[in-house]
């Protein structure tokens, strides 16, 4: 995710109705497949609100969650690759999520205590990582 200056793109106002309100915390799906993405892949909001365009299905947790642990585990293709092969359409360019079929499904995730750790703990080897490139 990136930033974008709002001078630069201008939109009638109707047109922008038809946006997602993307807040941080929030998860998106981008259905455009990869060699490491077969179905799409999520998205996580780390850096503040704004919108996104109707095209991508946004999600807010109903309880509370490590948002650096979730954004490691909603990209952990062995995982979430088997939840989204069952939810979601091929379309000609991108895979369509089917929201209802996706969240009937059930994932198994650490207390929020365990989450905060694992995060923390795969921020810094990603950083570490990061570094040593």
């Amino acid at each position: 995710m990136y930033f974008k200056e709002a001078d630069r793109f201008k939109s009638s106002l109707e047109y922008m109705k038809t946006y997602n309100v993307f807040r941080k915390g929030d998860i998106s799906f981008e259905g455009n497949k990869s060699k490491n993405y077969a179905y799409g892949r999520f998205v996580e909001n780390t850096i503040g609100d704004g919108i996104v365009s109707h095209v991508f299905d946004v999600f807010r947790p109903i309880v509370k969650y490590d948002l650096m642990y979730w954004k490691y585990f909603i990209n952990y293709e062995p995982v979430m690759g088997r939840k989204l092969m069952r939810s979601t359409t091929k379309a000609t360019m991108m895979s369509n999520l089917v929201a209802k079929d996706f969240l009937k499904q059930d994932v198994l995730v650490p207390n929020y205590s365990e989450q905060k750790e694992i995060g923390s703990y795969l921020s810094k080897v990603d950083n570490l990582l990061t570094l040593h490139q």
